[in-house]
């Protein structure tokens, strides 16, 4: 026995050298052979890990679902490109524990029924670890927590209730709303105001939310009136804007996509309606600031959460904003920092998971995090631990911008309210 294998290495290392020889003579014999080489350093050897979907010894893949076509695709174009944009940067790094982020972009058309066939193929088909989401739809949340598949993104209601889910500033909760933006509306010298949806779950609960904190807030404005099913997209406001008239508002707060607000805003304009201020929830884009021209001077917007670009002294939006034009893409979106961000968010928990990560591992740690910035692109640090509500506590601080000469201009500092929960009728935060 110990002879043979004394002759079975002899011959390894003749077929070795031969092999090496013949390797070197073809280099040697090409016209455009490089004759000398680098010497590349072996692989790192990834840790065997029990199987986990999405989890290869080379790759991890996630899922990012937004609305591409459908009547809130323009609301969410940009968050895809910004996600991939933070992939690309940590590939670049060298991944997570040796392993290449892949991403799979889906389609959800901000459709509730398409969210769960999406999110099926997702799980069932493609196998990924995780979803991100950047969408007004959230249908798939009980399929992905009966899955305990992590989700890290737009703060959708859903993110509030399952331990699964984590909104990049905190947990939406029904009843529970930051007077942040009563703040900014008080500052502004508004005293009567008119809270405006579109029928989306996700907005009618924040305009609820807000409008029930009103007698709350402290700072004496008042309600003037509540809508809650004005149309998503662009429309013809006339109605709206005579509806606000009548009832005497010199201000108003709305949750809606961006070109649906932009209608109210001309249609109020040529109802010869003159607000205070006029606050719209993803207003930011100059671009968009731009081509609707005069009716927006004065109003005040923000992104889904986020910093506005332009903020000094702020190198996580630095970064997001040089990146991003440096591929081509626009960073001043409302939704595109909150792509990147929410991927972000996906990456820390994929650290915290370790080199075998798993879904209950990912979620138990990134649980344990109570100082969240995403590298400083979010306004004030946002906690996943039980605080306000077993999920963690909502941001109470809004980093908001004005229109000015057609710009949109950051605020000097951000603002932030009390929490306040508008079912017991208390504040909690």
């Amino acid at each position: 026995m110990s002879n043979r294998i004394k002759i079975n290495r002899r011959s390894a290392a003749v077929v070795t050298t031969v092999g090496t020889a013949m390797l070197l003579a073809t280099f040697a014999g090409s016209a455009n052979a490089v004759t000398t080489t680098t010497p590349q350093a072996p692989a790192k050897p990834v840790v065997a890990c029990a199987p986990q979907d999405g989890v290869t010894p080379t790759t991890i893949t996630i899922g990012f679902i937004s609305p591409k076509t459908g009547a809130a695709a323009a609301n969410f174009a940009g968050a895809e490109q910004a996600a991939r944009l933070r992939i690309d940067k940590e590939n670049a790094k060298g991944g997570l524990f040796g392993r290449k982020i892949k991403l799979i972009g889906y389609d959800d058309q901000a459709n509730g029924s398409i969210q769960t066939q999406v999110a099926n193929q997702a799980l069932q088909q493609d196998r990924v670890f995780g979803i991100v989401l950047a969408s007004a739809a959230d249908s798939m949340m009980p399929y992905l927590k009966q899955n305990n598949v992590p989700v890290t993104g737009f703060n959708v209601l859903a993110l509030a209730t399952d331990r699964n889910t984590f909104g990049i500033t905190g947990p939406t909760v029904p009843g529970v709303v930051s007077t942040a933006p009563l703040e900014r509306l008080k500052a502004a010298g508004v005293t009567k105001a008119a809270f405006i949806a579109h029928s989306t779950p996700g907005a009618v609960n924040s305009i609820k939310s807000i409008a029930g904190a009103v007698p709350l807030s402290g700072t004496g404005i008042t309600n003037g009136i509540t809508i809650l099913d004005e149309a998503q997209g662009a429309h013809d406001a006339t109605t709206t804007a005579l509806r606000l008239k009548a009832a005497g508002v010199d201000g108003s707060y709305e949750s809606m996509f961006v070109d649906g607000g932009i209608s109210i805003a001309q249609a109020l304009s040529q109802q010869g309606v003159k607000l205070k201020a006029n606050y719209l929830v993803g207003l930011s884009d100059p671009s968009v600031i731009a081509k609707a021209a005069g009716p927006l001077e004065g109003m005040i917007g923000s992104t889904y959460g986020t910093t506005p670009a332009g903020v000094p002294g702020k190198p996580g939006v630095r970064t997001f904003v040089n990146g991003m034009k440096a591929a081509g893409l626009n960073p001043y979106t409302a939704i595109a920092p909150v792509g990147y961000a929410a991927t972000d968010l996906m990456i820390t928990g994929l650290k915290k998971a370790g080199k075998c990560p798993t879904r209950s591992s990912f979620i138990n740690n990134l649980r344990k995090v109570t100082n969240y910035t995403a590298n400083g692109m979010l306004p004030v640090p946002t906690s996943f631990a039980p605080g306000v509500t077993p999920m963690g506590s909502p941001t109470k601080c809004t980093w908001f911008l004005t229109v000015k000469g057609g710009v949109p201009v950051p605020d000097k500092a951000v603002t932030c309210g009390r929490l306040v929960d508008t079912v017991n009728n208390r504040i909690v935060g």
